[in-house]
């Protein structure tokens, strides 16, 4: 396992909600890109929400890995829901290819799971903001930064497909875009863990994710044109089961306009109309 991952896993919180009568909800927030968003207070508006949508709900603030978490409760015995926000729904499919659970519906918001190339407006890291893309790149593929910066793990240089999957360690692994290289339970996992259906939300008008339908899994070709989820590498070869999902029926995709980065965390109208019917369940 990439050792930034692991660490990324061990040191974000996560949510638990759960009931007797509905599945239990785990909420994975993203990367603090900004002061509004990337830490477990990013759930705080879900949090009220939830327990005003369903007051008999229990919530504990978990700090521990995933699995323990799920093998010593018994609420988990049925599958639960996952949420999860920007760089957490990277992860939180990484976890599902490398582990397998099991899992009801997964709800990605503003996920980045073909990463990024470029920036938007970073409040934490000023003096990102001022460097080329071709300097990003350069900082972002040393080892340094691949081992201890997790933002250089989505980068994804898309007018060099040679220098991505020689120099980032962790998003062609998660893709399974190595060839003579792919780990063959990634996909198997994937596949079996999501026994319900995958619900992925992006907007145009994100603000902070380039290109921003690397929120609905598709991205830049190497001219910087977008292209669509059925475009990209991972869906033509089916690389992590992307494509066998969506043959399934199981795969949803929804363009949200005028929707900023951090406001699926704040907007409570796009958490009752969006999210709370795919996980009241």
């Amino acid at each position: 396992m990439n050792y930034r991952f692991a660490n990324i896993v061990l040191s974000l919180c996560l949510f638990i909600v759960g009931t007797h009568s509905l599945k239990p909800v785990l909420l994975m927030h993203g990367f603090a890109l900004s002061t509004t968003a990337g830490t477990y207070h990013d759930w705080n508006h879900y949090v009220s929400w939830l327990n005003q949508s369903n007051p008999d709900q229990i919530i504990y603030d978990v700090n521990q890995l995933i699995q323990g978490i799920i093998a010593n409760n018994d609420n988990f015995s049925q599958g639960f829901h996952i949420v999860a926000h920007s760089q957490g729904a990277l992860l939180m499919r990484s976890v599902i290819e490398m582990y397998g659970l099991n899992v009801d519906t997964f709800v990605s918001l503003a996920g980045v799971h073909n990463g990024i190339y470029g920036l938007g407006p970073l409040d934490q890291y000023p003096w990102l903001e001022n460097l080329t893309d071709f300097e990003l790149t350069e900082i972002f593929y040393t080892p340094t930064m691949q081992q201890g910066f997790s933002v250089a793990n989505w980068w994804n240089c898309a007018v060099s497909r040679d220098r991505y999957l020689e120099n980032n360690v962790f998003l062609p692994m998660i893709n399974q875009e190595i060839e003579n290289n792919t780990i063959a339970n990634y996909k198997t996992n994937f596949l079996a863990s999501i026994k319900g259906s995958l619900h992925a939300f992006g907007s145009p008008q994100d603000g902070i994710v380039t290109p921003w339908n690397s929120e609905l899994f598709g991205f830049f070709d190497d001219q910087l044109f977008m292209k669509s989820m059925n475009e990209t590498y991972s869906y033509i070869n089916d690389s992590y089961g992307l494509r066998t999902l969506d043959s399934q029926g199981k795969l949803f995709l929804y363009q949200i306009d005028n929707v900023k980065h951090a406001e699926w965390l704040s907007r409570q109208d796009l958490f009752e109309q969006y999210v709370l019917p795919l996980i009241s369940k």
